[in-house]
């Protein structure tokens, strides 16, 4: 095994006891986040809900999936009422829906969601 360690003479004198320097705390795009985390929570909820509430809305959306009917599972996910459109995958085992949101044009936050029906 090789190690290679760099030295930077310029970074100790600029900070304290040599440590890498971080930003300034700013926890404004962190709350931001977190805030836009919830709406998605929220969304998956619905998805969720609608799952185990409605025998018809999970088989329809599982058949859907199993013939590979990307345009029907995605009407039947936005029916749930949701507002944010996540990106829907599955395969033989399960569904996964990634639920994504964005600020200033840069993703903020993921909520993930993973079902699995076999």
């Amino acid at each position: 095994m090789h190690c290679l360690f760099l030295y930077d003479e310029q970074l100790k004198k600029n900070t304290p006891l040599g440590l890498r320097p971080y930003p300034e705390v700013n926890a404004a795009l962190f709350r931001t986040s977190a805030e836009k985390a919830i709406a998605l929570m929220a969304d998956a909820n619905l998805v969720m809900k609608q799952i185990l509430t409605s025998d018809s809305y999970s088989k329809n959306l599982m058949e859907a999936a199993q013939k590979s009917d990307q345009q029907e599972v995605e009407r039947l996910v936005q029916s749930a009422g949701i507002k944010k459109k996540p990106k829907i995958t599955y395969n033989p085992d399960g569904i996964t829906m990634n639920f994504v949101d964005y600020v200033d044009e840069k993703e903020c936050c993921h909520i993930i969601t993973q079902l699995r029906w076999v």
